[in-house]
């Protein structure tokens, strides 16, 4: 610990103290609450501690400060509680309507209740009150996209860059506009905003960025180039299929490339790469130039997904067996059975051939920290009816679930958790979906693995939903495998399971022995 630091945690424990002592006064839980939001920069966790303090400020004496409303809802509206930005903004809007920022905030809140409506309304009060403001124009933009009226949100964007011209979020935003709309020769340098920042930048880079300068295209004669891995687990594995035509021009020019990896999908990638492209897990090499996996489209010229459809991953072949193995056992008897997969369940394959259970894995939710997780989540009642059909074996795929899993037990479904047995994480689950017939998954990782090993998937989307899958097509050009089910409107997954119940039942039909 620094001197620095060392006094920064004294003040802060004095804070502490007088804040918690038998006398302490508004004042003193103020102190202490501004304290920790200097501390925790943008931590949720560190800003809950101190909105904690900030609220215990109020209650004592809600009057004495007019800063401290704001500084509630501010913080409120950073760490998403929305409840509490809900009566902070009322409070502040009482006291004066034309609050900019309450607006703004207030206007957040109302759209995680998919009250769109009144979000617009108070955004474009806001935009009323402090005219040509690029914040507030940014968030009418956002809130417009995300009822799916793309054209409009990308011409306010285009606004905020007029205001704003450096703006790394607008620039971000309008790339994804951009890229979904198929127009990727405009998208892509914009994409590369998402490196100015402050909450994006991840240690690969900065350790890179010490020693290296970023790529951008140059001739690599006689050059080494690191890609490293970026953002989620999806954005890897979709980007990864650019890293053997990255390879083959190092190969042409008399250069080499070395791909930084060390997360769980380091396998999968390994069998996919190029002999001459080493995957390093920590900076053994001094490289020459430095990027990011999802920049690979703009230096290659990337400005069509046509061609880009076949799968590009395999699985492992012996983990591919012996789950063949468990998976056939467990959809011939319709239990969960124990233990990993062995050869010795094998012999019952034929057999198995006369009682054949559609075999379907599914993910109905995925990281709750992410920030559309509750959009492109599906209520586990809402699933009841699908995962009724007879003649399927149902798989879930993503661990921590068993609590879902055994509800839906109790109500007959014939679904198995079989995720105690990814003791190899990815590459566990990819020599499984090789033995499915069909995945029905949600906008996450797995249906990114899913596509890129080939296996048919039913892909359930949100009304927006990520760039990758456009705009209103049942099919997407980077994945040839995947089928689209995306909801007509915002919240409306009824529809959506219905069309996907009814592929299922096709399928299970298809799949039953007859005769």
């Amino acid at each position: 610990m620094t001197a620095s630091t060392s006094s920064s945690a004294d003040a802060l424990a004095q804070l502490h103290a007088r804040a918690t002592a038998p006398n302490a006064v508004a004042a003193d839980w103020r102190a202490y609450g501004d304290a920790l939001c200097m501390q925790a920069g943008r931590d949720p966790n560190r800003l809950r501690d101190a909105l904690s303090a900030l609220v215990r400020a109020w209650r004592l004496d809600a009057s004495s400060d007019p800063t401290l409303l704001p500084k509630i809802a501010q913080t409120a509206f950073i760490v998403r509680d929305w409840p509490l930005v809900e009566s902070a903004t009322e409070l502040l809007l009482a006291r004066d309507a034309a609050d900019a920022n309450a607006l703004v905030w207030r206007a957040a809140a109302m759209q995680q209740r998919d009250d769109f409506n009144e979000a617009q309304r108070l955004l474009l009060e806001a935009a009323r009150v402090a005219p040509n403001n690029p914040v507030v124009l940014h968030k009418l933009a956002l809130c417009i996209k995300e009822q799916g009226r793309f054209a409009e949100a990308e011409a306010l964007l285009h606004r905020v860059l007029e205001l704003s011209p450096d703006s790394p979020h607008a620039q971000f935003d309008l790339a994804e506009l951009e890229i979904r709309a198929g127009r990727f020769a405009q998208a892509w340098p914009y994409y590369e905003a998402r490196l100015a920042f402050d909450d994006g930048i991840d240690n690969a880079q900065q350790a890179l960025a010490a020693i290296s300068p970023h790529w951008r295209g140059e001739p690599l004669a006689g050059k080494t180039l690191i890609v490293y891995g970026e953002q989620g687990h999806g954005d890897c594995l979709w980007a990864a299929r650019f890293l053997p035509r990255l390879a083959q021009r190092a190969r042409d020019e008399g250069g080499r490339v070395i791909f930084g990896h060390d997360g769980p999908l380091r396998a999968l990638f390994e069998r996919m790469l190029p002999a001459d492209v080493k995957v390093e897990t920590s900076l053994d090499t001094h490289p020459d130039f430095h990027c990011g996996l999802m920049s690979l489209p703009l230096y290659l010229g990337v400005h069509d997904a046509a061609g880009w459809s076949q799968p590009y991953l395999s699985a492992d072949p012996a983990r591919v067996e012996a789950w063949q193995a468990y998976v056939v056992a467990v959809a011939t008897n319709g239990q969960p059975g124990g233990g990993q997969p062995s050869s010795s369940q094998q012999g019952g394959q034929q057999d198995a051939q006369q009682n054949r259970q559609l075999r379907v894995g599914i993910v109905w939710n995925g990281n709750p920290a992410h920030v559309r997780d509750a959009r492109r989540s599906v209520p586990i009642e809402q699933l009841e009816a699908l995962l009724a059909v007879p003649g399927v074996t149902w798989f879930a795929l993503s661990p921590g679930r068993e609590a879902a899993v055994a509800q839906w037990r109790a109500h007959g479904v014939n679904i198995v958790d079989p995720t105690a047995r990814f003791g190899a994480g990815f590459d566990d689950v990819a020599a499984l979906l090789m033995n499915l017939d069909l995945v029905v998954t949600i906008d996450s990782g797995p249906a990114h693995l899913a596509g890129a090993l080939g296996v048919p998937t039913c892909l359930m989307i949100d009304h927006v939903s990520a760039w990758f899958w456009g705009n209103e097509t049942q099919g997407t050009p980077w994945y040839g495998s995947i089928e689209l089910y995306r909801q007509p409107s915002v919240g409306a997954w009824a529809p959506v399971i219905e069309r996907v119940k009814a592929r299922v039942e096709a399928l299970a039909a298809a799949a039953a022995p007859r005769g």
